[in-house]
């Protein structure tokens, strides 16, 4: 039990550290200085029928 208990203790730390982070709202491109806008996820109307549009970037 003591070895269970342990190991979940040793593994929590990575596991958290390892969990994708959300994305930086500002990016710069390496030719310039481009910086992009992060759009959150919303709802759209299209044909009548509202639609998920999921968060991403917009110069």
């Amino acid at each position: 039990m003591k070895r269970i208990l342990v190991g979940v203790l040793v593994a929590l730390p990575l596991f958290i550290a390892a969990m994708p982070k959300q994305a930086s709202a500002l990016v710069i491109d390496i030719g310039g200085h481009h910086h992009h806008r992060w759009i959150r996820g919303h709802w759209e109307r299209r044909h009548n029928h509202r639609v998920w549009i999921r968060g991403h970037y917009e110069r």
